[in-house]
């Protein structure tokens, strides 16, 4: 997991990893510092990106995210699954426990509200 400012002053990125291979899935979520302009809106780029590791990318795929002990839990929208080559709309991610899940709560919760309020997924930590 790494949360910073991907492009400084620009992109916040949080970047979750499963596992340290090749093969790993991941899933880099992404939101600009300032909020969307008119050309944002017009292209319905006006919300949070999420990147994954078949390089697919969609803007405000996420219809909740569920923060267990030990796991994350996404829940995607359908055309997200598509754009992001997904297997099923859900997606658990285990979490290492040297994570700092209160850390990557936060970071979440500032991408995931970026921008369209409707785009804006159910958020949970139990």
């Amino acid at each position: 997991m790494e949360i910073k400012e991907a492009v400084p002053g620009q992109v916040l990125t949080v970047f979750m990893l499963e596992k340290d291979s090749e093969d790993a899935r991941y899933f880099d979520l992404q939101c600009m510092l300032e909020e969307p302009g008119p050309q944002e809106i017009e292209l319905e780029l006006d919300s949070y990106c999420i990147v994954s590791e078949s390089e697919g990318v969609d803007h405000g795929g996420l219809a909740e995210v569920t923060m267990l002990p030990g796991r994350l839990v996404l829940q995607f929208r359908t055309k997200a699954v598509e754009k992001l080559e997904l297997p099923s709309e859900e997606i658990i991610l285990g979490i290492d426990p040297g994570v700092n899940v209160h850390e990557l709560w936060a970071g979440m919760q500032k991408v995931l509200t970026y921008g369209n309020h409707l785009k804006v997924p159910n958020m949970r930590f139990m």
